[in-house]
């Protein structure tokens, strides 16, 4: 074989490297467009639905979901500790009532 048969057959591979090359990048844009088509349609229904999902944020992302659960256990704690201590300073105030009673009754005996 020659010099000049080698190299039309490298040139020859390289276009039907090229070619291949070609052929799949346009395969993937169209199944990108197509799959962006999908996710449009999608957004574009999910924005038309008129009924109001009885969840809040039901339709969200799963990390916005995850935050919100987090919200939500976080809320609960607190309010455990809040009503935690509210008991307790409900148990103090009863407490000082009737030791405030107790004195004032000490303090009429003793002024009689």
């Amino acid at each position: 074989m020659t010099l000049q048969d080698r190299s039309g057959l490298w040139m020859l591979g390289g276009f039907l490297l090229l070619g291949w090359v070609l052929a799949r990048m346009t395969v993937q844009r169209r199944r990108n467009r197509v799959r962006q088509q999908h996710e449009d349609r999608e957004i574009q229904r999910r924005l038309n639905a008129t009924s109001a999902s009885a969840l809040p944020l039901s339709d969200a992302p799963p990390e916005t979901q995850r935050w919100q659960v987090a919200m939500f256990d976080l809320q609960r704690e607190l309010k455990g500790e809040l009503d935690s201590r509210i008991a307790v300073t409900q148990s103090l105030i009863r407490q000082l009532d009737e030791r405030i009673a107790t004195i004032e009754q000490l303090q009429k005996k003793q002024a009689r």
